[in-house]
C-alpha cells in the first residue's frame, strides 16, 4: 500500500477484546517504514493501547489489517499500526457493522449487465473485506444471483459487483442475504472513478 491509495480514505476499526467499533474515521497520513497511518484523536473516547483488525476503503477495494494502537497521541493525531494486511478474506474473519442505505442498478444476465428501471432498495447489516450482509424485501434475490450494487458512503460511492451465496428469513417481508464481494470501485462524488 502508499499514501496515495490511503490518505484521506475512509478506516473502520474495531477493538479485538471487545468486538466493538472504536473509530469510523479517515487516514491522515500513512507510514511505510513502520506500516501505520494516523488518524485524528477525536475519533477515540480512550486513548489506550488496543489490539485491533481495521478495514480500509481503498480506491482498489477493501483491506482487513490486524494491529495495534498503543495510545501515543503527537499533536492531535494517533499512530494506527496495520500489522499484516490481506485483500480477501473467508466469513469466518472479522465483520464489520455497518448501515448504509444502498440501490441495486442492475443484475447479470448470461454476463451481461441489465439495468433496472426501479432500483432494489437494501440496506446493509455488516461487512467485511470481501463479503457484504444486507437486507432487502423478501423475494428480491435468489443464491448465485449476481448484481451491480451503489452505496453512498458519504464523499464517495461504492460500486459492487456481489453474488448471492446465502439466504436468511428474518421476517414474512424482509429477508438477509450474504453476498460474496465480487468487484469493487470507488466512484467519487461528480463522477470520477
Amino acid at each position: 500500500m502508499t499514501e496515495g491509495e490511503l490518505k484521506n480514505r475512509r478506516i473502520i476499526i474495531k477493538d479485538i477484546e471487545s468486538g466493538r467499533i472504536i473509530a469510523d474515521t479517515q487516514i491522515i497520513r500513512y507510514n511505510s517504514l513502520s506500516n501505520s497511518v494516523m488518524i485524528s484523536t477525536a475519533s477515540f473516547q480512550e486513548k489506550k493501547f488496543y489490539n485491533i483488525s481495521a478495514i480500509i476503503f481503498t480506491e482498489k477495494g477493501l483491506y482487513e489489517s490486524s494491529g495495534t494502537i498503543r495510545g501515543i497521541i503527537t499533536g492531535n493525531e494517533i499512530e494506527v499500526f496495520l500489522g499484516r494486511s490481506r485483500e480477501k478474506e473467508d466469513r469466518a474473519k472479522t465483520r464489520y457493522p455497518i448501515s448504509v442505505v444502498g440501490n441495486v442498478k442492475g443484475i447479470y444476465i448470461d454476463d451481461k449487465e441489465v439495468s433496472l428501471q426501479r432500483g432494489i432498495q437494501i440496506e446493509t447489516i455488516n461487512m467485511s473485506a470481501n463479503g457484504i450482509l444486507i437486507k432487502a424485501d423478501a423475494g428480491s434475490f435468489d443464491v448465485g444471483e449476481v448484481f451491480t450494487l451503489l452505496l453512498d458512503m458519504g464523499k464517495e460511492t461504492l460500486d459492487l459487483q456481489c453474488e448471492i451465496v446465502r439466504i436468511h428469513k428474518s421476517d414474512i417481508l424482509l429477508e438477509e442475504y450474504g453476498c460474496r464481494i465480487e468487484e469493487i470501485r470507488t466512484v467519487q462524488k461528480g463522477g470520477q472513478k
